[in-house]
C-alpha cells in the first residue's frame, strides 16, 4: 500500500460507494466537497462504474466536476469528455449470455453506445424509468441488435444468490472476463477487461504511474482497481471479498465513508 499522500487520481465507483439508489442515498456532502478539494489541489478524480458514460448521469450532477470515466467495467474509457478506448464483447458471448438468461428465466441487459437493451424474463422487474436510457425488447429484437450494433458490458442479474459456477457454463465464457456487481448481479465485458485496465489506461493519458492512484469501491468489479493502484479503499457496506482485498476500510457510503478516504489518502 502506498501510505505517502502523494496520489494524482481517485478512482471512485459509483453505486453503493458514493450513491446508493435501493435506499435513497444520494452523493453526501462530504464527498462532494472531498472530490472538490481534490482538484483544486490538482488531482484528478474518476468515475468507474459498470454503468455506462451516459447512464453516469445521477451521481455526476451532485459532483461539481470530473475529469474522466471508465464505464462499462473498463470497456469505455473517457478523459475530458473525449472517448480514448472502447472494447465491444465479441457476439458469442453476447449470445451465451442471452442463452443463459433464458435457461435461468431472468432478465438481461446489454450497453451499447446510446442504449441499454432490456430483455425482460422471470418475475424479477428491471429498474426501468420512464424517459430512461433503458429500451426493453423481445427475443428476436434483441439478438437482431446484437448483429447490427456493439455492446460494451452484458449483465444477468439472478432471482437468487448464486455462484458464478453455477451461472456461466457455456464455453463461450471463456472468452469474457465476469465479475458479481451486487448479491444478484453480474457483469461481463471481454477478457482481460475491467476496471482495473480501464483505470490504467486512463492514468497514463495523465503521465500518472499506478501507485499514484487511489480506488474507493464496494464490489468485486471494484478489486481489479484496487490490485492496479497504489490504495484500494473499500467503503464498510462492501462485500466480504472486498473488505478483505482493501488496503483499508473507510465508513459506509451512506455516511460519506468515500470522502475519508479522500481526505486520509490524498489531501
Amino acid at each position: 500500500m502506498n501510505s505517502g499522500k502523494n496520489i494524482k487520481l481517485i478512482a471512485l465507483d459509483i453505486d453503493g460507494t458514493i450513491i446508493d439508489r435501493a435506499n435513497g442515498v444520494r452523493v453526501h456532502p462530504d464527498v462532494r466537497e472531498a472530490v472538490r478539494e481534490a482538484r483544486e489541489a490538482g488531482i484528478k478524480v474518476c468515475l468507474s462504474s459498470a454503468r455506462p458514460g451516459y447512464y453516469m448521469q445521477d451521481a455526476t450532477k451532485d459532483l461539481d466536476a470530473i475529469d474522466g470515466k471508465v464505464g462499462c467495467s473498463g470497456s469505455y474509457v473517457e478523459r475530458e469528455g473525449v472517448c480514448l478506448y472502447k472494447n465491444a464483447i465479441h457476439l458469442p458471448v453476447l449470445i451465451a449470455s442471452f442463452e443463459t438468461a433464458k435457461r435461468l428465466d431472468v432478465y438481461m441487459s446489454f450497453a451499447g453506445d446510446e442504449k441499454i437493451l432490456v430483455c425482460k424474463k422471470g418475475p424479477v422487474i428491471p429498474p426501468l424509468e420512464k424517459g430512461s436510457a433503458f429500451e426493453v425488447l423481445e427475443d428476436e429484437a434483441l439478438l437482431e441488435r446484437f448483429r447490427k450494433e456493439e455492446f460494451m458490458i452484458a449483465f444477468i442479474f439472478t432471482q437468487v444468490e448464486m455462484e458464478k459456477e453455477e451461472v456461466f457454463t457455456d464455453p463461450a465464457f471463456a472468452d469474457a472476463t465476469i465479475h458479481k456487481s451486487s448479491e444478484r448481479s453480474f457483469n461481463m465485458t471481454n477478457i482481460g477487461t475491467d476496471k482495473g485496465t480501464g483505470v490504467l489506461m486512463l492514468a497514463e493519458s495523465w503521465g500518472i504511474p499506478p501507485e499514484a492512484i487511489l480506488a474507493v469501491g464496494n464490489d468485486e468489479n471494484d478489486i481489479p482497481m484496487f490490485e492496479a493502484g497504489g490504495v484500494g479503499v473499500a467503503v464498510a457496506n462492501a462485500r466480504p471479498e472486498v473488505l478483505e482485498a482493501a488496503d483499508w476500510v473507510a465508513p459506509d457510503v451512506r455516511d460519506g465513508g468515500a470522502a475519508e478516504a479522500i481526505r486520509r489518502f490524498a489531501l
